[in-house]
């Protein structure tokens, strides 16, 4: 029996703030149909924070800090913001389209995504951390799961949350999917604990970490940067998991780079 614990990225609302058990139960359902009858003997949960993370503003509008975010994902991307005029919508759509043309992307799509995204991180790190922490330490700590998993802003959260059980559990392999961590400034400056002399430490309890990113993922950035700033991170070569989106942790959980490392773990 392998006992895997999913834990989601940004804009996973499957359920009203009231019943997030449901939440977790329609998106372990998700997971269990993109991965198939890939792993046998499969216990596989999923912790679900998303209601902890929604936000009640009804406009797409990027606040400041939101847009400082989005200027440190650019630069990452080689973009450099500073020669455009201002921070309105023409300003977020250039650096979007940039951005686009040197991943291959659709504009749209990595607007779309980048004002998806960036709010949720910005929540997670001014004032939401805590509690979503917590939600996730305790299905850790409640499922006790041989593998980790952990897509996009998942990621993080499940990096912290290892941290704070301090060696609790045995986890076999950590496998995170389009992973951010490594964005300077914008994640990996920020996170707890705090990197030291420009290095992050591997999860304690966790006895192998593996990173898979698609190639034109762009949120996992910077490209290669990961295993560098994590020295206990084992980079797996970059795959495409679907080209008309290269973040849906569905077709990360499909695709036989994913799916054998679960299966060697």
């Amino acid at each position: 029996m392998t006992r895997i614990l999913g834990v989601h990225g940004v804009r996973n609302y499957k359920a009203t703030d009231s019943a997030p058990a449901l939440g977790a139960k329609r998106l372990t359902a998700d997971w269990l149909t993109a991965l198939g009858s890939t792993i046998p003997a499969l216990d596989l949960e999923t912790a679900y924070y998303a209601d902890l993370l929604r936000s009640e503003r009804q406009s797409e509008e990027l606040a400041e800090a939101e847009l400082t975010l989005i200027e440190q994902w650019a630069l990452s991307h080689g973009v450099t913001p500073s020669g455009v005029q201002g921070r309105a919508t023409g300003w977020l759509r250039w650096i979007c389209g940039e951005v686009a043309r040197r991943t291959g992307q659709r504009p749209a799509l990595v607007e779309r995504t980048v004002r998806l995204f960036f709010p949720e991180v910005t929540r997670y790190f001014a004032g939401r951390r805590a509690v979503v922490r917590d939600r996730v330490r305790t299905a850790l700590l409640r499922h006790r799961p041989d593998v980790v998993v952990a897509h996009s802003l998942g990621s993080v959260v499940a990096y912290e949350a290892l941290h704070d059980l301090a060696g609790a559990l045995d986890v076999r392999l950590f496998l995170t999917l389009g992973s951010p961590l490594a964005l300077p400034h914008a994640v990996f400056h920020r996170l707890d604990p705090a990197p030291r002399e420009g290095l992050g430490s591997g999860p304690p309890g966790v006895r192998r970490w593996v990173n898979v990113a698609d190639v034109g993922d762009f949120v996992a950035v910077p490209k290669g940067e990961l295993a560098r700033v994590f020295p206990d991170v084992e980079e797996l070569p970059e795959i495409s998991i679907a080209p008309l989106w290269p973040h849906s942790v569905l077709d990360y959980l499909k695709h036989p780079t994913v799916t054998g490392a679960l299966l060697t773990h």
